[in-house]
């Protein structure tokens, strides 16, 4: 694996499909529920969740890839099991803590599962195991990247058991390119949480902290003349109040497009833009604590939030930023067609909107300009002046730098370092052999080149676009150390996701 790995960046070019919300992830459809009967540990449940947390045993999720062997060649078997599914398991497993686990060995005396026999191991011995999750392959002209579907839920606490994971071949393919082996393991994670509980077809199953039913969480509330789901649970509802700066906000927001799979399954995309549990592929998406804070919303699990990443899209506008109807009073969208940065400065993108934004335009980031893509050189306009590829520890900074006396604006990939804190904050930015200070929002001049460089204002640059932090926390596969990761052995990258 190793010698592919150091080939990687080599065969970007050839490799790469594009990375846009075109593609779809979806839960599953409306479908009938069935239960399975478990013997659950219910102590933490009765005796309080929090007081037994320390001493909780590991959740546990057995991932079966005996479908995948069965409907796809031996390469693409091999990817699955070997180098995507191991590392998405390893991040929920640390993230997640289950409250009532299986008691012992999961087993089941059900002759089938989601239109699939039921593996003998589980007839037999079962398998150590809290949460059971089977993957199936097909080929695929539908634009549907992967499907979500549960099997089984637990009849006590309702909890989901076992869910299959349909992976669409021909839109996620087996890649040694680690931005596209990116973009698979987002998509991935994504589904594994629809599995886990973000789903429509389970929020009328959540529990409160004494095990019981919930009721009066699922609100339908008129909005803009539309009628809305928001999920209002605990701690869900507090952190987006915080997150956006707006005390009457009555839970998250759900999607109301994209038809059944879709809506009401998934955050609605105008607000949580660039937020793991939109509908949808989108370069740079993050798993914030919104998403965590929802599974830890069902009752089910206690959620280690160190896992979650940085998320500002929308942080302090206000209530009107998710019940508004207008886009054009925030920064956070864009007008017209130009190039410019994506909110999380992963790269630039046309602005743009797609048929679940709302008609709200943004930067959609495209694979060309980005900053993490070795190859970002081939479409820059000033190549010399940039750096490009995973690790390097660019950004994406705006501006008209050009070598003639005319430039539109367009977008760049700079280093940068920060310094200084509060009022006195200060972004340098590294324009080829030449440092441009950043003392304040405006525009600054580069010696030798026509036009200019858009300085953000470094105080929030520095504290969102620009903050250092390891990316999901290291997969569960190793020690963040100043915005780094120090990886376990036998695992690499920005990371630890991918196998030494």
């Amino acid at each position: 694996m190793m010698a592919s790995l150091k080939a990687f960046f080599i065969l970007f070019a050839l490799l790469s499909v594009s990375y846009t919300h075109e593609g779809c992830d979806h839960d599953s459809v409306e479908q009938d529920i069935q239960f399975a009967d478990v013997e659950e540990d219910r102590r933490m449940l009765e005796q309080g969740g929090d007081r037994l947390l320390a001493s909780a045993s590991k959740f546990r999720i057995y991932p079966y890839y005996d479908y995948v062997k069965s409907t796809a060649s031996s390469s693409y078997y091999s990817y699955i099991a070997n180098d995507l599914i191991p590392p998405i398991v390893s991040y929920y497993e640390s993230a997640l803590q289950v409250i009532a686990p299986v008691s012992g060995n999961l087993k089941m005396t059900a002759s089938s599962m989601c239109e699939r026999s039921t593996p003998s191991i589980l007839k037999s011995t079962g398998v150590p195991a809290d949460f059971f999750v089977y993957f199936d392959t097909e080929a695929s002209s539908s634009s549907q990247i992967a499907s979500t579907k549960y099997c089984f839920l637990a009849s006590g606490t309702k909890r989901p058991l076992i869910a299959r994971i349909l992976i669409n071949r021909n839109r996620l393919p087996a890649t040694t390119d680690v931005l596209e082996h990116e973009k698979n393991m987002y998509t991935i994670m994504h589904e594994m949480m629809h599995g886990l509980g973000f789903s429509s077809n389970t929020y009328k199953y959540f529990i409160d902290s004494n095990g019981r039913t919930r009721s009066g969480h699922i609100k339908s509330v008129k909005l803009n003349g539309k009628t809305r789901t928001f999920i209002d649970v605990p701690p869900l509802t507090e952190k987006l109040r915080e997150h956006y700066g707006c005390s009457s906000l009555q839970g998250a927001l759900m999607e109301n497009g994209g038809g059944s799979g879709t809506s009401a399954s998934h955050f609605e995309r105008k607000v949580f833009l660039y937020e793991h549990m939109t509908s949808g592929s989108i370069l740079g998406r993050r798993i914030s604590e919104m998403s965590l804070a929802l599974l830890e919303g069902s009752g089910w699990y206690k959620v280690n939030y160190d896992y979650a990443e940085p998320y500002f899209f929308g942080k302090g506008q206000g209530c009107s930023f998710v019940t508004g109807t207008s886009c054009t009073n925030f920064d956070e969208f864009c007008s017209g067609s130009s190039r410019g940065c994506s909110p999380t400065g992963r790269g630039g993108g046309s602005c743009r909107s797609d048929s679940i934004s709302d008609g709200c335009k943004y930067y959609d980031p495209h694979e060309d300009y980005d900053c993490d893509n070795d190859d970002g050189q081939d479409y820059a306009r000033l190549p010399d002046l940039q750096v490009y590829g995973r690790g390097a520890g660019s950004k994406c900074f705006t501006g008209t730098l050009n070598t003639r006396s005319s430039g539109s604006v367009t977008s760049f990939c700079f280093k940068y370092s920060c310094s200084g804190s509060g009022s006195s904050t200060q972004l340098s930015v590294q324009v080829g052999n030449k440092q441009v200070v950043c003392d304040e929002e405006g525009t600054k001049t580069v010696d030798g080149y026509y036009g200019s460089v858009n300085c953000p204002d470094p105080l929030t640059f520095c504290n969102t676009v620009g903050k250092k932090y390891c990316p999901r926390n290291c997969m569960g596969r190793g020690t963040c150390s100043n915005g780094q990761c120090r990886c376990n052995s036998g695992f690499t990258g920005v990371d630890c996701a991918l196998r030494d």
